[in-house]
């Protein structure tokens, strides 16, 4: 299969134009639409068709679009591998929820930078399910997730927890300690991403302890964490986050900890990887680091 054609595909599905993408890859449109055409030719279907909202991809293109994500990421992984060859560096991927990687993986990859100078370190935020997909499929080495993983392919182990608190800044006039149900009286700001377990897991923690997560005064949702924090910092609504990601501001005294009586959203971090038996000799050591060393070692 042509990647370049199928890198071409993919962007006129995200864009709806061919004559957007023909603008920014510098070619032109029939150069294009030839190339999908030839995609088309070897896989037997039609893949796009024009509609009043521009160009959208049929049935077949929809599928195709589905696993091509993963066709390219495998297809770089396969790239990174072989160049390695030529530069004797070996490089790993490790995926995690956003607030690891933005936040504390960082601190944990300089130590073992240090101690193994010849690998090199990629991260990506991605979901718990996007990340156990990536590792079954060879794009990624390691996986950080908030679930444990149910596959007899892998192998897993508890290496900490995500810690979550209620934040507020330190204006609001929210008290210090309040119990579960007084959350029905403060306005709210949502982290709503899918790299994170927050939002599920609140809403679960809701059910069990009796309270009805739709009474929640939720003012609106957000999908990062520099975006509630914005939040915060305009004094917009109290918010569940990671304790990692608001660290120097509670420190500097900008925001505050809401204790909540009797509700806990912490949860647990569990490392995962493949059976040891298909582990190279970089990866094996870089996930012995983590599982000795475990969250003590996170910023």
């Amino acid at each position: 299969m042509n990647l370049t054609a199928l890198e071409y595909f993919r962007e006129v599905v995200e864009t709806k134009s061919i004559s957007k993408v023909a603008a920014s890859r510098h070619i032109s449109q029939s150069a294009l639409s030839q190339n999908i055409h030839k995609l088309e030719d070897e896989l037997g279907y039609q893949l796009l068709e024009r509609s009043n909202k521009g160009v959208e991809p049929t049935e077949a293109g929809r599928i195709l679009f589905k696993y091509s994500g993963t066709m390219m990421r495998v297809f770089d992984k396969m790239k990174e591998e072989l160049d390695s060859l030529q530069y004797s560096v070996e490089n790993i991927r490790i995926n995690g929820s956003l607030s690891l990687v933005d936040y504390s993986l960082p601190c944990v990859l300089y130590k073992v930078k240090k101690k193994y100078p010849n690998y090199s370190f990629e991260m990506h935020a991605r979901s718990n399910s996007d990340s156990i997909n990536d590792l079954i499929n060879d794009i990624t080495d390691l996986c950080f997730v908030t679930e444990e993983p149910i596959d007899d392919r892998l192998e897993y182990a508890k290496i900490g927890k995500e810690r979550i608190v209620l934040i507020a800044n330190t204006s609001s006039t929210i008290p210090d300690v309040i119990n579960v149900e007084d959350l029905q009286k403060h306005e709210m700001v949502l982290l709503d991403d899918e790299t994170l377990a927050i939002s599920s897991f609140l809403k679960h923690k809701l059910k069990v302890a009796g309270v009805t997560f739709d009474k929640i005064p939720i003012m609106f949702k957000v999908d990062s964490i520099p975006a509630a924090k914005s939040s915060i910092n305009n004094n917009l609504g109290i918010c569940f986050l990671p304790y990692m990601s608001v660290k120097k501001e509670l420190y500097e005294k900008k925001y505050k900890i809401v204790e909540v009586n009797h509700f806990n959203l912490d949860y647990a971090i569990y490392l995962v990887t493949h059976k040891k038996s298909n582990r190279n000799r970089s990866i094996n050591d870089v996930h012995d680091y983590f599982v000795e060393n475990g969250e003590k070692d996170f910023c």
